[in-house]
């Protein structure tokens, strides 16, 4: 087992040499920044057991200090999702009245269900685009919730024309984001703004050129985090583009000049040229501008 997954390592990174072209780095905005740092509290307040289990009014909330921007919005949460799939798929849906926003947020790994998903690693056909194929697990995930939360979606996008819709999510959440924001742009959605916070590869070249091409796709990665690396490249994945490549270390404050913008489905100047996969590195998993999963309950309980 141990001499396959090496094989497979070997294979991706002769894969990802191969792959050629890359356009020049540049470092982020002090107003991207500021943005950055704000949405990431969105996904950072999915792991909170009250947001995800919320009664329908309840304000965004976060334990630890971890949301205080968004909670100094007075954002309502009008519907929440947990424990009803089989892969217990969660988060809830906000509307941020401050910034004229409807914020869908999916949750990262917490329970068993979920790591069955996150190591789940076979295609499937999303239907969003001739020879694409998504990570069946993750596509899973989105579509076991996908019909209630597209009516909320709807009916509240319906009432505020003006509001802009966010997807975000952070780790197994970020994959989940991804592709709903690909499949929600096909489906009434065309100007939602995803931000992904140390997502996984969701899909093949063919797919994530389609969702690069949708635009106002913000992915992050943070120095060597191993969740960005998997699924290995040599099992066909490669990422959306672009990159917002954090720099920073654990723990730190991070600056404008520590996140820098990398073009292409593999860019070796990213996360991605930090080296394998290693749960070594798994400390930079959750460091993306705060702890991002800090909210999170203790264990991995298998719900029924």
């Amino acid at each position: 087992m141990r001499s396959s997954f090496l094989a497979l390592l070997s294979a991706s990174l002769a894969l990802g040499h191969a792959i050629p072209g890359k356009l020049q780095a540049r470092d982020v905005g002090s107003d991207e920044l500021s943005q950055f740092s704000f949405w990431v509290q969105y996904a950072a307040a999915s792991y909170c057991l009250d947001d995800y289990t919320a009664n329908t009014g309840a304000s965004v909330s976060c334990s630890d200090n971890l949301c205080p921007q968004v909670e100094a919005t007075g954002a309502k949460i009008i519907y929440d999702f947990s424990n009803t799939t089989a892969t217990d798929t969660a988060g809830y849906i906000a509307v941020d009245k401050t910034n004229k926003a409807v914020v869908l947020a999916f949750r990262g790994s917490y329970s068993v269900r979920n790591w069955i998903a996150d190591v789940e690693f076979p295609y499937t056909d999303p239907k969003l685009c001739d020879g694409c194929f998504a990570e069946l697990g993750f596509w899973s995930s989105w579509t076991a919730v996908r019909d209630p939360i597209s009516k909320v979606l709807n009916e509240t996008i319906a009432a505020n024309h003006d509001y802009e819709l966010v997807v975000t999510g952070h780790s197994l959440g970020a994959a989940v984001a991804t592709l709903a924001a690909a499949d929600l742009r096909t489906k009434g959605h065309p100007s939602a703004t995803l931000y992904a916070y140390a997502a996984p590869r969701v899909a093949n070249s063919a797919l994530a050129k389609f969702i690069t091409a949708q635009e106002n796709n913000y992915r992050f990665t943070h120095t060597n985090d191993p969740v960005p690396k998997l699924p290995l490249l040599a099992m066909g994945y490669v990422h959306i583009s672009p990159e917002y490549y954090i720099t920073a270390p654990n723990n730190a404050t991070v600056s404008a000049s520590e996140v820098q913008v990398l073009q292409g489905e593999v860019n070796w100047d990213g996360n991605t040229g930090t080296g394998i996969p290693s749960i070594g590195a798994f400390a930079a998993h959750h460091w993306y501008f705060e702890e991002a999963d800090g909210c999170i309950g203790s264990g991995t309980p298998l719900k029924v």
